[in-house]
């Protein structure tokens, strides 16, 4: 506090003499009497050649605009002679009154702006000594934890063979940002481990971090082949979602974090994460995201009562059909988007498949198993539509000038082969 002080009153003495000293040192100025000798010799003057003037006017020798003009002249060459003649004195007091309200209005402007912006902590020893402890601990762990890894690289020089250790350090590489030095490790844990699929997953995460994010090529392998060894692994569903949306599959990313989501319990922020990454795949397919509502058990009577209708609602049969209109205009390899939806309420799809227009026309069967959020299915909507959509690009959002064709289904009207005939354009 004492330094602090001492270093605030010097910074304020030189803001203040940066203000005073002009102050103090400024001279104002104050016009004094003329020689009347010289002011008597001007006036003379003029009057002489006005008289000329005069004359000349008299005699003709000069026109009225002329003489006009001179005499203006003459006036205005006298005023300026007479200020010539004037001495300014100076008034060595003036201006300097200020200094004392200034001496003492800045230091008070200072404290009172300190006390408004500033932290009072500052003069508070035992909050200084603190954070400088926890400054202290956080360097200390962070080297500690420096220390263990380094450690550990060490004794694997010395024992390449446990692939655990390398699995550790690759883990521990990660942890600390050192990417590159993590699929190294990661790589000889992966050679001397064989296909495992956690270990093939933490390379292929780590190998991604080396790409800016991106898991396209060996990253997407490596996830490929441990989902086909652990489907339900959460870190794969997780990486194999991100994998099929970064490739524009937005419908599989959906299907992987549903089932990843269900690992969890909707107070886990674990589960709130992975919603969000639903919300955003959704919206890439054209629907609004929503957020997943929690599983409802119903009740006997409820449950009772609707067990005779959950089969018959449970699906529904589409065939799809491209319109006259589109024939020769759209190309066989175009990919063609069937997904029912509520009718009404929230837009999320309740089922969804793709197929390719070379495919058309076809018959499919959307059903409950087809549910990207297992709280919305086919039978859990009354009403439902479903939507024939083409798509060049493959891109699951909408958009303008594709073609598509809609069925609304209401009630309990699912019986039957329901026809979609693709004869409209988005607007």
């Amino acid at each position: 506090m004492f330094q602090f002080g001492i270093f605030a009153a010097l910074l304020l003495l030189v803001a203040l003499c940066f203000i005073l000293i002009p102050l103090w040192t400024a001279r104002g100025l104050a016009p004094s009497e003329s020689s009347d000798e010289d002011e008597r010799i001007n006036v003379l003057l003029a009057q002489k050649k006005m008289r000329e003037l005069d004359d000349d006017l008299a005699s003709g020798n000069l026109t009225q605009e002329q003489y006009d003009l001179a005499k203006e002249e003459l006036e205005i060459s006298l005023y300026h002679d007479l200020q010539a003649n004037t001495v300014l004195n100076v008034d060595e007091n003036k201006g300097r009154w200020l200094a004392i309200p200034v001496l003492f209005f800045v230091p008070l402007l200072a404290l009172a702006l300190y006390s408004i912006i500033g932290d009072p902590r500052a003069f508070d020893s035992n909050v200084a000594i603190t954070q400088t402890q926890a400054t202290a601990n956080t360097s200390d762990k962070a080297a500690a934890v420096n220390a263990m890894v380094e450690k550990l690289a060490q004794r694997l020089e010395k024992e390449p063979n446990d692939a655990k250790g390398w699995l550790m350090l690759g883990h521990s590489y990660k942890v600390l940002q050192r990417f590159q030095e993590a699929v190294a490790a990661l790589r000889k844990a992966h050679a001397l481990l064989g296909d495992q699929a956690d270990v093939m997953l933490q390379l292929a995460d780590g190998i991604a971090m080396t790409n800016g994010g991106s898991l396209k090529g060996e990253p997407t392998t490596l996830i490929t082949k441990a989902m086909a060894l652990e489907p339900d692994n959460e870190m794969g569903l997780w990486l194999s979602g991100i994998a099929k949306a970064e490739e524009g599959n937005f419908v599989e990313a959906v299907d992987n974090w549903t089932k990843l989501q269900q690992h969890y319990k909707p107070e886990e922020k674990a589960y709130q994460e992975v919603q969000q990454l639903l919300d955003q795949a959704n919206a890439r397919l054209g629907m609004p995201a929503t957020a997943a509502k929690q599983d409802q058990k119903p009740t006997a009577a409820a449950e009772s009562g609707q067990q005779k209708d959950v089969k018959a609602l449970g699906s529904v049969s589409i065939k799809v059909e491209l319109g006259d209109a589109f024939k020769g205009k759209v190309n066989a390899d175009d990919y063609v988007f069937i997904y029912a939806q509520a009718l009404t309420g929230p837009k999320a799809p309740l089922a969804v498949v793709k197929h390719q227009v070379k495919d058309l026309p076809i018959e499919v069967v959307l059903d409950d198993s087809m549910a990207m959020i297992p709280s919305m299915t086919v039978s859990s909507v009354e009403n439902i539509k479903v939507t024939a959509r083409i798509s060049a690009t493959g891109t699951a959002t909408p958009q303008p000038g594709e073609a598509y064709g809609v069925v609304e289904i209401k009630g309990a009207d699912r019986s039957g082969v329901k026809l979609i005939v693709i004869a409209d354009t988005i607007k």
